[in-house]
């Protein structure tokens, strides 16, 4: 009896530890989902596949290989002869991941792909390196297929479907057909061909030629890479060399060179990179062609001038330039969301979010060249946010997704959330995304309007694919200041910064050129119709550097809205007629000294009233 109950228990034993392994352990651990994957066979025709991505940028590699390693037949399609992309065109050889604190531990938000790639810190690497680490990747995916030097001509679509797309390849059209899209190129060529609506540069707040300055690196050799060492390891000698680059005349007007940064290459080569140039319309093919030659002519005269004047170059020739700028902003394209500044500077923890970053908020584009080259116009600076999937999905599309820089953001959102790190997650979560549908006969706009379970559950599967998300709670430090829903407004159009600490300065007392320059630019953003000559004058006239009393305060308001007063009583004709929001006027008076707090609240109840 003993021995049957032995047995018995034996067997019991045996099947239950079957049951888990095969069973229950792949539900717990999500094995299941993968084994079910890499069972489907997918679209079976030679021109059908699961998932199509357009652009071989690093966050086009990063889809095409999470789509491919979660089992769908993939398919890449690019119009260069190998995956350089920008890397290559531009000589990227530098970056590095967001980080965040959260809960009281520093997290690492750029991982999976993005890791493979790059290593865990980032840093520098060169093109060569770079190219052929993303070949090995390529080739090893079994259900990837690759068309290299491939043009895209068209796409069909059937209402909110994006049934197929027409490229040219290997001299011949071909028409694929797939389950869901990707356009990970630099600017949406087939977002483009799809009809969804963008704009260019700021064109959101009013300044469509507005762009963020453009890149320029270039190579040179025989460099004693010693002696550069040693100049990086003592601050006296970064200061002595910052210095004398400051003595360095520009060949053109708009180039920016704040400072040098040096990225060793084989062959005893060294990249330099630094060199940025403003006001480039990059949506001037030929005006941007002439930008390069400038560009080229300074990475030129720039190495003429280090031979002469640094040791560790006076051995050193001028090797190559890069074929291309590497382009920060250039088409915003249209989304299921819009990811704001608000989003961004309020650490927003979304319900659908898809991948975390932490970058500071960029103004440059908006900084005169008259102001010095360490200057530096920082809207504000999150702890960290999320990016919803909303923001991935084209507008008037439930299969086409997007990824980069020319995501559905904001332009001034797009300088934290379209970093190439944060694009190279975005791309290895759309990879996923896209597969997660295809298993579930979902689209990504059903997915992102899904119950909490399913959204949990979907998250899990990005997370053990290697992307960090976590929920966070980190209120933005000025939330509670009353003035916040003001500044909330005016950093939207990058009209004042707070800085990496976020100090708006709402203490600070103003002067009268800080309310007449802030209410005239802002009218020129959000209201260009009423913007006028005239209107100009009348306020600009207050642009002086003296103390702003509540009188004068209330002066340029009633300049601006071209209402008379008397002299001496503006403030009580606002105060009489409610022309200013009384919580307003109750933190002003006369004759004291004005907080930028109030000027922030003044100019925005201005532009509320005119509206």
């Amino acid at each position: 009896m003993r021995m049957k109950n032995g047995v018995r228990n034996i067997i019991v034993v045996v099947l239950f530890f079957l049951t888990f392994w095969f069973g229950i352990r792949p539900i717990i651990t999500g094995d299941e989902f993968e084994n079910r994957i890499k069972k489907m066979k997918g679209a079976a025709g030679r021109d059908e596949y699961a998932l199509v991505v357009f652009g071989t940028e690093p966050e086009g590699i990063a889809a095409a290989l999470a789509g491919a390693r979660m089992g769908l037949k993939t398919l890449l399609v690019t119009e260069d002869i190998d995956p350089g992309s920008y890397i290559k065109s531009g000589l990227i050889t530098y970056t590095t991941p967001d980080y965040a604190t959260i809960n009281g531990e520093k997290i690492k938000l750029n991982t999976g792909i993005y890791t493979e790639l790059f290593g865990d810190t980032g840093g520098n690497f060169s093109v060569e390196d770079y190219i052929h680490t993303v070949i090995q990747k390529l080739e090893r995916e079994s259900n990837l297929d690759i068309f290299y030097n491939a043009g895209i001509l068209s796409a069909q679509t059937d209402g909110n479907t994006v049934e197929s797309a027409s490229v040219y390849y290997n001299g011949g059209k071909r028409q694929i057909k797939a389950s869901f899209f990707i356009d990970a190129t630099e600017d949406g060529k087939f977002l483009e061909v799809c009809n969804v609506p963008y704009y260019t540069g700021s064109g959101d707040i009013g300044v469509p030629n507005a762009y963020m300055p453009v890149h320029y690196n270039f190579i040179i050799s025989n460099v004693k890479w010693e002696d550069i060492e040693s100049i990086r390891k003592q601050i006296q000698n970064v200061n002595d060399f910052r210095q004398v680059l400051e003595q360095y005349e520009r060949v053109s007007k708009k180039t920016k060179i704040p400072n040098l940064s040096f990225v060793r290459q084989p062959d005893d080569n060294m990249l330099i990179s630094g060199i940025k140039m403003r006001q480039v319309n990059v949506d001037d093919p030929s005006a941007m062609e002439a930008d390069l030659k400038d560009a080229l002519a300074e990475a030129k005269t720039l190495t003429a001038f280090l031979q002469y004047t640094f040791v560790p170059f006076e051995n050193s020739s001028f090797v190559a330039g890069a074929s291309s700028f590497y382009i920060p902003e250039y088409r915003h394209f249209s989304g299921r969301y819009r990811l704001t500044v608000e989003d961004v500077l309020e650490n927003r923890n979304f319900r659908t979010k898809i991948v975390l970053a932490s970058a500071p908020i960029d103004g440059e584009k908006f900084v005169s060249p008259e102001f010095s080259e360490e200057y530096s116009y920082i809207i504000g600076s999150p702890k960290v946010y999320s990016i919803p999937l909303e923001c991935f999905i084209a507008q008037n599309y439930d299969n086409l997704m997007m990824v980069g820089k020319k995501a559905s953001f904001s332009s001034l959102a797009s300088t934290s959330a379209g970093r190439m790190p944060v694009s190279i997650t975005s791309g290895n979560a759309l990879g996923i995304t896209a597969a997660y549908c295809y298993l579930n006969s979902l689209t990504p706009v059903e997915l992102a309007g899904s119950s909490d379970e399913i959204l949990q559950e979907y998250q899990k599967l990005l997370k053990r694919a290697g992307i960090t998300l976590v929920d966070f709670d980190e209120p933005n430090p000025n939330k509670d200041h009353w003035a916040w829903p003001s500044v909330k407004v005016l950093v939207e159009y990058g009209l004042i910064a707070g800085g990496i600490e976020n100090d708006y300065l709402f203490d600070f007392e103003a002067s009268q050129e800080n309310l007449a320059i802030l209410v005239i630019n802002m009218i020129v953003k959000v209201l260009p119709d009423m913007y006028s000559l005239d209107l100009d004058a009348r306020v600009r006239a207050y642009a002086v550097d003296e103390k702003l009393t509540g009188e004068k305060a209330c002066e340029i308001i009633l300049k601006t809205l071209d209402i008379p007063y008397e002299q001496g009583n503006a403030f009580a004709k606002v105060e009489k007629e409610g022309i200013i929001s009384k919580d307003i006027l109750e933190r002003i008076t006369p004759d004291k000294a004005v907080t930028l707090d109030c000027v922030y609240a003044l100019t925005v109840d201005l532009i509320n009233r005119l509206k």
